[in-house]
């Protein structure tokens, strides 16, 4: 599963829009959209967040931060 999957799951799951996402987080709505779209320019690079986002994004909703970062348990 890739960020932008899990990011996605994560705004469903929360049954919440990209744009309270990005304000419950600190980050821009731009910023979110570009996370959770689809890569145009280079499919194949994946795309990072940084290590203190992604634990923003476990601590205030309750995921798992190493599932944020890296996919897999969560």
């Amino acid at each position: 599963m890739t960020l932008a999957e899990r990011l996605n799951k994560i705004i469903h799951e929360q049954k919440i829009s990209k744009a309270e996402f990005a304000r419950r987080v600190g980050i821009s709505v731009n910023y979110i959209y570009i996370l959770t779209g689809s890569r145009g320019n280079d499919p194949d690079k994946p795309m990072t967040i940084s290590a203190s986002l992604a634990k923003l994004i476990a601590l205030e909703f309750g995921y798992d931060e190493d599932w944020v970062m890296y996919g897999g348990i969560g």
